[in-house]
């Protein structure tokens, strides 16, 4: 039974290489440190009825260091975060599988941190997930990836932080002597949420919606995030009589960029 088994292992592992397909796997380095930081572009539109002040531009960049752990473990050291102060020095450590998909982040609670700022801690852990699919792919495959919501998708809808189902497409396969880094696109719908919006006429009833999009590189061998960048659109909106139908409440635009130093 065992020749067996290894035989149709061995004959899988052939055809799939004889078709191109190459097994996108995650495999951690112990002791590996990677440095990063992360820019979050944020722009907000609200309607006279929402809001007094029509947009507000938010821009956050975040240092941080990789470390590498025991099994599929990594630990996120946030170095300097100028524009979220108290981040800083905050330490989480994010769980994977061998598909680099996130199955858990510790600890739970962080003391002295605003539960947006541990929002935003968690996306950086789960952000280091590449999220390889089961079966070898060849450019052009997709498979589906699995993603905590983000934190402007859990204040505008009013939705809990549940994740999202997004498409992952593998762009291209880039060999180098020392390198081959697997290009993957995302993209995907946000769920539509019905919800409750307080305005200067009143709580009005209202539905979210938007589109993620983005893409990441990761290198293979060395098993670790080179680049990444996520762009969300969402929007609010009413069709309340008093309002009309349609009417745009609230549209929110991120951008966020992570970078290997």
């Amino acid at each position: 039974m065992k020749v067996g088994r290894w035989y149709w292992v061995i004959l899988f592992a052939e055809i799939a290489g004889c078709s191109g397909k190459v097994a996108l796997r995650y495999r951690p380095r112990r002791d590996a440190v990677h440095h990063y930081v992360l820019t979050l572009r944020s722009s907000r539109e609200d309607a006279p009825i929402v809001a007094a002040v029509a947009r507000t531009d938010h821009v956050w960049t975040i240092y941080y260091t990789q470390f590498g752990r025991a099994g599929s473990e990594v630990s996120i050291q946030i170095d300097s975060a100028p524009d979220l102060s108290p981040m800083n020095g905050a330490t989480i450590s994010a769980f994977l599988d061998g598909a680099g998909q996130l199955q858990r982040t510790e600890p739970d609670t962080f003391p002295g941190l605003t539960h947006d700022m541990v929002l935003r801690l968690r996306a950086i852990a789960a952000a280091m997930a590449p999220s390889f699919p089961q079966e070898p792919v060849e450019p052009g495959d997709g498979w589906t990836v699995t993603t905590p919501a983000p934190l402007e998708v859990v204040e505008l809808s009013g939705q809990d932080s549940s994740n999202l189902q997004l498409h992952a497409t593998l762009n291209a396969l880039q060999k180098s002597v020392h390198d081959q880094i697997a290009d993957v696109g995302i993209d995907g719908q946000l769920p539509a949420v019905e919800t409750s919006v307080p305005t200067s006429l009143g709580v009005l009833a209202a539905r979210s919606s938007g589109t993620i999009t983005g893409r990441y590189r990761f290198s293979l061998p060395r098993s670790v995030m080179v680049f990444q960048e996520l762009s969300m659109r969402l929007s609010l909106v009413t069709a309340h009589p008093m309002v009309g139908r349609d009417t745009l409440l609230s549209r929110v635009v991120t951008q966020t960029t992570i970078r290997l130093q």
